[in-house]
Parts: C-alpha cells; sequence; structure tokens
C-alpha cells in the first residue's frame, strides 16, 4: 500500500519512522518544503518519491496526490489543515488523517473553541472575554480584579502568551496599568477581526491527551507532557516546545486513572459537538492541552487539531503494536479494529536548536550542524530531524527546533543518555538544549497532589467548576 505523508519536521519524521517500520510493508511517499534527511531515509528505504512542494497549498498537494495516487494519508502540521489540505484528499476519493478545513477551527480560532465547550457545556472550561482590539483588552485588564491569561485570539504556533498574575487587586491600580501596556506587544501575532482573547488563569501541572478518531471510534493515546520554554527552569520565551515526556504506561507520573478518563471524556464530548455544529465526522486526530487545576481538576488550556510536536516524539516510539496501521484504521474508517500496546518505560524528548530560536529566525537559520548518527543509535538514542535540510552532503538549520533527541528509558537513564547523545552534536552556532526536561517529577507530583486536594473538596460542595471573583464594577466576565 502506498501513503502520502505531507509536512517535513520532526513529528513527520516520527509518522514516516512508524509507517516505514510496519509489518504491512508500506511504501512511504512525502511533501516537504525542505529534504528532511530522516523522512528521506524512511521514503528511501520502502521504495517511495520524495516530493519537494509547498505543504500548506491544496493545489500543490493535489498535483502530488495525483502523482502518486496513494491508498491513504497522513498529514502532520495544523497549517495545511487550516488550509483545507485534507479536504483535497477525500475530494480526490483518498481516506486521510487529518481534520478538515472546518474541524480544525478548534485549534485555529481559540475564540471558537471557548465558546463551543460554553454551547454544549462541556466540562474543563474557563471563563474567556475576546475583543477586537488591543486597547479594549488593556482595559479589561485595568478594571479586572484578578489573575488572567492573555492570548492572541488564533493559533500562532504558541506564541504571544502572556499571564497577568495580581494577586493584590485592590492594593495595585498603578500595577494593572503597567502591566495593561503589555497587551500590546501581542497584538503583533493578532489576526482576524477578533484578536485578542483574555482567560481567566488557572495554575497546575500541564499535560496532553491525543485522541484518534475515525468519525465513529475514538482511540486515546498515551499521555505525554511539553516543555514549552527555551531555557532551563522553565524560563525565557515560549518556544513550540523544547522537549516532552510520556510514561509510564499510558499515564504521567502526576496523573491518575480517575483523571485520564475524565480528560478523554472532555476530549469525546468536544468531538461531539464539532460534529453537531459542522455536520461533519472528525477523521484525524484532536488533542487536549490540559491543565490540572483546582477549578476543574483536569482543564483545557487549548486543543490541537494534529498530534503535538514534539509530544509526537515521546508517544509514537512507545507504541509497541503497529502505529503505521492504526493509522490507517484511522483515515479508512476502522478504528475500532485498531490494538494498541504501549511500552511501559517512559520516554524522555529533548529538541535542540540553534542560538537565536525561537526569537530570531534570521540568526538561528543557514548554519551547518554534524552530529554522530550511528553512535547516538548505539547508545540508545533516537534522532527525529526538525528544521534541518539536507543540502548536498551538508545538515543546514531553517531556523527551529533542528532534531529531536528521544530515549525510552526511565526518567534517571534518560537523562544520562540523552546528555551522552547531545554531545555528538556540534554546530557553527552554539545549541540550546534543556537538561531539565524529565528531571523534575518530583516536583510536578507534588504539585498535582496540592491541586488534586483543592478539586477533590470542591467537587464534594458541588463546587466544581464554580468561579467567583471580587472587581470594584462587578460582572466583568
Amino acid at each position: 500500500m502506498k501513503v502520502l505523508l505531507v509536512g517535513d519536521g520532526a513529528r513527520e519524521n516520527a509518522l514516516a519512522d512508524a509507517l516505514a517500520n510496519s509489518p504491512k510493508g508500506y511504501r512511504v511517499f512525502a511533501v516537504s518544503s525542505y529534504v528532511n534527511p530522516g523522512i528521506k531515509e524512511a521514503v528511501e528505504r520502502t521504495g517511495g518519491t520524495y516530493y519537494i512542494g509547498k505543504p500548506t497549498d491544496p493545489e500543490s498537494v493535489r498535483q502530488v496526490i495525483k502523482a502518486v495516487n496513494p491508498d491513504f494519508g497522513v498529514i502532520g502540521p495544523e497549517d495545511p489543515l487550516f488550509n483545507g489540505v485534507a479536504d483535497e484528499f477525500r475530494k480526490e476519493g483518498i481516506p486521510v488523517v487529518g481534520a478538515s478545513k472546518n474541524c480544525s477551527t478548534i485549534e485555529k480560532s481559540k475564540v471558537w473553541m471557548r465558546e463551543l465547550m460554553w454551547k454544549y457545556g462541556i466540562p474543563g472550561r474557563l471563563r474567556f472575554r475576546a475583543f477586537s482590539s488591543v486597547e479594549e483588552a488593556a482595559e479589561f485588564i485595568k478594571e479586572y480584579g484578578g489573575s488572567v491569561a492573555v492570548k492572541p485570539a488564533e493559533q500562532v504556533g504558541g506564541k504571544g502568551v502572556k499571564v497577568v498574575a495580581d494577586l493584590q487587586a485592590y492594593l495595585s491600580k498603578e500595577k494593572r496599568i503597567a502591566l495593561s501596556k503589555g497587551v500590546s506587544a501581542i497584538g503583533s501575532y493578532a489576526k482576524g477581526s477578533v484578536k485578542i482573547i483574555i482567560e481567566e488563569k488557572v495554575d497546575g501541572p500541564e499535560y496532553t491527551l491525543h485522541v484518534l478518531s475515525d468519525g465513529n471510534v475514538t482511540l486515546p493515546l498515551p499521555l505525554a507532557q511539553d516543555y514549552k520554554h527555551a531555557y532551563l527552569h522553565s524560563i525565557g520565551p515560549e518556544t513550540g516546545g523544547m522537549g516532552s515526556i510520556s510514561g509510564p504506561g499510558k499515564l504521567l507520573p502526576f496523573i491518575t486513572d480517575e483523571e485520564y478518563e475524565r480528560s478523554y471524556d472532555i476530549v469525546r464530548r468536544t468531538i461531539q459537538a464539532i460534529e453537531d455544529t459542522f455536520k461533519e465526522k472528525y477523521v484525524g486526530v484532536i488533542s487536549g492541552q490540559m491543565m490540572l487545576t483546582g477549578l476543574w481538576g483536569p482543564t483545557i488550556i487549548e486543543y490541537y487539531s494534529r498530534l503535538g510536536d514534539p509530544e509526537a516524539s515521546a508517544i509514537i516510539p512507545r507504541i509497541k503494536s503497529d502505529f503505521g496501521e492504526v493509522l490507517e484504521l484511522t483515515a479508512t474508517g476502522h478504528l475500532a479494529k485498531a490494538k494498541l500496546e504501549v511500552e511501559e518505560a517512559p520516554s524522555v524528548v529533548r529538541a535542540v536548536a540553534p542560538r537565536g530560536y525561537p526569537l530570531n529566525k534570521e540568526m538561528a537559520s543557514n548554519k551547518r550542524i554534524w552530529l554522530d548518527l550511528p553512535k547516538m543509535r548505539e547508545l540508545g538514542c533516537k534522532v527525529y530531524f526538525g528544521s534541518v535540510a539536507l543540502e548536498g552532503n551538508s545538515l543546514v538549520t531553517k531556523g527551529s527546533r533542528a532534531l529531536e533527541l528521544v530515549a525510552v528509558q526511565p526518567f534517571e537513564e534518560a537523562d544520562k543518555t540523552l546528555n551522552k547523545c547531545f554531545s555528538l552534536v556540534s554546530s557553527e552556532i552554539p545549541l540550546i538544549y534543556r537538561r531539565d526536561i524529565g528531571i523534575t517529577i518530583a516536583e510536578q507530583v507534588e504539585k498535582a497532589e496540592i491541586v488534586r486536594f483543592t478539586y477533590k473538596n470542591r467537587e464534594a460542595r458541588g463546587l466544581l467548576g464554580v468561579s467567583a471573583d471580587w472587581s470594584p464594577q462587578g460582572g466583568l466576565w
């Protein structure tokens, strides 16, 4: 069978690897904007063809679909989904793992997502306000007497989020005015008529639940946790993700079976709400970016309409069953036949990025990078290639995360393995690499226990999800 993969990053490298390793003998074809060496290896190993094109352009992808005539497709990134690339597969009669343009609105518009959750009474929802101008949003922050999270109203790859924490609001009018001025910086990321969304701030450990849907049946994957900030100890600018962890088993050390099931219920109810709204089936991946909070327990921060990156690099290597076949069954509407066996051992992913990422793409681009791949594999590392192109015999950075190093081992062992593997990577520019990913587990367990005590108490009193706050004017939400 022929499968066409759309995308060019580390997530797509992980998907290509899973498809190429399937006992079903898939021939992997791919369309990317540059030659990703990891995807290229999977394509060549299976006798496919690598096409260079524009993955976000439906017409460009349609031409590749016609040339390949695949049995099914797999779309990795969000932008092709937003632009309707999955719809092009279906117009050509090709089943595909990928949400339609309509269904991917759950990720593209944070306002639409919040409205949907409130309309259908889905648990884990937050109060919010949407604003069409930076000035209106800033005025709200000046008047509101509490802590908020301020975000661009549409998906911008994790950038532009600002938390305004004001625990002594009644004493700090001047402070609120000063903080509100910072909202204007978010306007540079905003698109469309609704530019900014302000949500009530919650706190707790974050995690992601990815769910596959074939339009009739859903299948939850093991949990993962993403590390967004660029530098050690979660400081610095937010990125697309500097690493992730998954496991042991289907959980994370700080999430219980009950919380997993509650999270799954939230995502399932969201899928049903999307389908009811658009009168079409959700076929692909939907990912709940969640936080365990004192307000709700499992709480939705945002949704993805695809696998997360680098979460996919943490999850896919832990799946013992044939994940390539699982993708085929998702695309073709036979997910009920899927079997999902998961390694008990956890995984740790640490990204390697050139200096300049994420704020200065020009500095981070067009730099050569070297690695001893055979030795890294010998040490027990999987290496997924991300924003790095094979140009002649050289690996050249493209401005984002170049590599994702993966170890499927107990956390302490994985730390040692990954540090050894990172020592085998060099570049003509200094590299960013977070050594703390996967070693802060005890802190997160403690934080989760505190949050769990709070939401369980609220639940016992019938107050789960009930918010109350003070403001001079009242009723701002």
